[in-house]
């Protein structure tokens, strides 16, 4: 069983939309979670975080998420913002 994480912070958005600072900071704090041997327990290999990224950039990474993983396998999707 494979253990991986994709974890998204979005905190920049278009023009007349405020800004949310604190979504890089919990994409942050969360990673560090999934670390802790005795929390998460993820290889720090296993976790791929995306800090403001692109829309095809995250639709690309969350396809590869997905495109390899085995029906057993633990896969952690989280979005912030």
């Amino acid at each position: 069983m494979a253990k991986v994480a994709l974890l998204i912070g979005v905190s920049e958005y278009e023009p007349g939309l405020n800004p949310l600072p604190a979504a890089i900071k919990d994409v942050e704090a969360m990673e560090q979670v999934l670390l802790h041997p005795e929390m998460g327990g993820f290889a720090e290999a296993d976790i791929m975080v995306l800090k403001n990224p692109q829309r095809q950039d995250m639709e690309e990474a969350i396809e590869n998420l997905f495109a390899h993983r085995q029906k057993d396998d633990l896969s952690q999707t989280k979005q912030l913002r």
